[in-house]
């Protein structure tokens, strides 16, 4: 009866690690969603700064839209396919491309059996509770940070709204990235402003859109949308080394966002996510 106990307090202990292990970790649990996307492609093309035929630009890399170049429009981007695990979730999403010495690390891949993670997680944790949140207007462009930054002040986000770190998220918000991470992988964190004016030019709307303060828009921005987070990680090894974006050091990290979600779902999800108050997960259906 003894080795019976025993062997059931065992199973009992196994069961309750084996099911600790499937629940969801502490970031999938906030209200709101996150969405997974892979990595599609490096091009020197931008297509909210710099479109058009002739609209090279410093390399960038793209996940999302599988279809995103500086000659896309609205319309053809609706009709791309996506890599995000929410077929929805037609939006492209892009940051400048990461270097170490000569070579590109691509935000992909895997280091030591753990895989890079690509993610846009859409919250509203930076505003107050009760704050009416829209959806991004169809066709909103915008770009969060400064790509022609000289020093880390000329990028005000710059360890608040954007940051450096490692994937297992063992650092603060770092101005810098870390010289080196136990997962071999860094990560690089863009958030976007989500205070609207609700001017839409179907351009650059990055003029139209301001952070919160302590939870509040400020007076000509009233209109509060999704806080928008982009993460990429990069496979670049125990140690992380001299590490450059095409766009210059790594103060002038920067992203870029283009809604061309499928604007119903967006909307639905705002509504059962957001106003809601709930954790939707990963990659919604």
């Amino acid at each position: 009866m003894r080795r019976l106990a025993v062997a059931l307090s065992v199973a009992v202990l196994a069961l309750g690690a084996t099911l600790a292990g499937s629940v969801a970790p502490a970031e999938a649990a906030s209200p709101g969603w996150i969405v997974t996307c892979t990595y599609t492609r490096s091009l020197t093309q931008d297509p909210i700064v710099a479109p058009g035929p002739t609209g090279r630009s410093h390399s960038h890399d793209f996940v999302g839209n599988r279809t995103t170049g500086s000659t896309s429009s609205y319309a053809t981007m609706r009709r791309g396919a996506s890599s995000c695990g929410t077929k929805a979730d037609n939006a492209s999403y892009w940051m400048p491309s990461l270097f170490r010495g000569n070579s590109q690390v691509k935000p992909a891949g895997s280091y030591a059996g753990r895989s890079t993670r690509q993610r846009s997680y859409y919250r509203a944790d930076n505003l107050k509770p009760g704050t009416k949140i829209e959806p991004f207007p169809a066709d909103l462009r915008v770009v969060a940070g400064n790509a022609k930054a000289r020093n880390a002040a000329e990028n005000p986000a710059l360890g608040k709204e954007i940051y450096w770190g490692c994937s297992e998220n063992s650092t603060g918000k770092l101005t810098a990235p870390p010289a080196s991470c136990g997962t071999g992988i860094i990560s690089l964190h863009v958030g976007f402003p989500n205070c609207w004016n609700g001017k839409l030019t179907h351009k650059n709307d990055t003029a139209n859109l301001r952070y919160p303060s302590s939870g509040v828009c400020p007076t000509g921005f009233t209109r509060a949308l999704p806080r928008l987070i982009q993460r990429f990680e990069y496979p670049v090894g125990p140690k992380t080394g001299s590490v450059w974006l095409a766009s210059g050091a790594t103060f002038t990290a920067h992203a870029d966002f283009w809604n061309t979600w499928d604007q119903a779902a967006l909307t639905r999800l705002v509504k059962r996510c957001l106003t809601g108050n709930v954790s939707c997960g990963k990659d919604p259906a």
